[in-house]
């Protein structure tokens, strides 16, 4: 078993941060399991808090280690906002998206690569590559690209996408294959609505949601890989399911109810038919995300289908209860539902590749 004070020392010295001590302490844990010796007692807080953390039902990601991250986040902000300003009273305009790009790069060094903060690097990672799309479109406009470029958004979109690949060369920060993801996803976009702009146009929910089909496929993957979601891979996953999310349930929610948004009594049963099955999803791969991105619809749904019976009053606030109600019971039964659904289903080989189901 690692010491603690081995872990602790490492986290001083900015080796490792304080998560990847508990991970690191929990996948010790194991492998003395495997061997058959008797897993170390938990009386010390890293191992204590790696039997609590390492729970895949918690479904846990690095957003902040510590106040450091908001600290350094809250700069990295002001510095960005800085370098717009000066861009615009100074008169480097076309210089600013060079600037941030270089100033991105640089402290992903600092914050990413050698202290591994988490919420700072989610930042420098999204203005690298914002800043990398932008310089490109600067540097294309106005330049009478060919039609297929789309008036360079196909070149941005690819700048985009190069980036965040770089980025993740790097530096390996969880999000860059979410915002990888993004830039493919907008490159193929852009391609579909310089060569086909009647499709794009008319079938652009369908598009999406079939990119969000993709990008749901290779988060599973990712997380079959890592069960247990002791290692990044688990991190990068969470960020493509929440992508993934948003791609696949607003063109459906969007392609049922219209435009406008107009319910009816048999379109909200349908919701929230819709919102049981994504729930069923969400409980075998045990990920949240799509069941957060369905909220808003099933809420309207559940809203319209009380307003039919009560006052317009009391509809929004009895909806909001009633949502308050099923999100808080999933949270407390989650572990429990996931122990009563998955023996229940036929998954076969795919049983050992889902997180595993927390004894009763």
């Amino acid at each position: 078993m690692i010491a603690e004070q081995d872990l602790q020392a490492a986290v001083a010295e900015g080796i490792i941060d304080q998560a990847q001590a508990v991970r690191i302490a929990h996948l010790a844990r194991m492998r003395l399991a495997a061997q058959g010796s008797a897993p170390p007692r938990l009386g010390d807080s890293v191992t204590a808090e790696a039997g609590r953390a390492v729970d895949p039902d918690d479904e846990r990601f690095r957003l902040i280690g510590g106040f450091n991250d908001v600290f350094v986040a809250i700069g990295v902000g002001l510095l960005a906002g800085a370098l717009l300003g000066l861009s615009r009273v100074v008169g480097f305009g076309d210089a600013f998206a060079a600037v941030a790009l270089v100033a991105a790069w640089g402290l992903s060094e600092i914050f990413a690569r050698r202290m591994r903060l988490a919420l700072p690097s989610i930042l420098l990672a999204a203005m690298f590559c914002a800043a990398a799309a932008l310089l490109v479109v600067q540097l294309t406009a106005d330049r009478g690209l060919p039609a297929i470029f789309y008036g360079g958004w196909v070149l941005a979109a690819a700048a985009f996408a190069a980036a965040a690949l770089l980025h993740h060369w790097r530096f390996r920060v969880p999000i860059d294959m979410a915002l990888l993801a993004c830039g493919g996803i907008g490159l193929f976009l852009a391609l579909v609505s310089a060569l086909a702009p009647a499709l794009a146009q008319d079938y652009l929910d369908s598009i999406l949601a079939l990119c969000g089909l993709s990008v749901f496929a290779l988060a599973l993957r990712l997380d079959m890989r890592d069960p247990h979601r002791l290692t990044r891979r688990s991190d990068a996953a969470f960020w493509l399911h929440l992508l993934a999310a948003g791609l696949i349930v607003h063109p459906v929610f969007q392609g049922l109810v219209g435009a406008a948004g107009s319910f009816t009594t048999g379109t909200s049963l349908v919701v929230l038919g819709i919102f049981v099955v994504l729930g069923i999803i969400a409980l075998v791969i045990d990920r949240r995300a799509l069941l957060v991105s369905a909220l808003s619809y099933a809420g309207i749904a559940v809203a319209y289908l009380i307003s039919q019976s009560v006052s317009g009053d009391l509809s929004l606030p009895l909806a909001l209860l009633g949502l308050a109600i099923l999100v808080l019971s999933l949270s407390a039964g989650w572990r429990t539902l996931r122990r009563v659904l998955l023996p229940a289903l036929p998954l076969g080989r795919w049983r050992d590749r889902l997180p595993p189901v927390e004894p009763a």
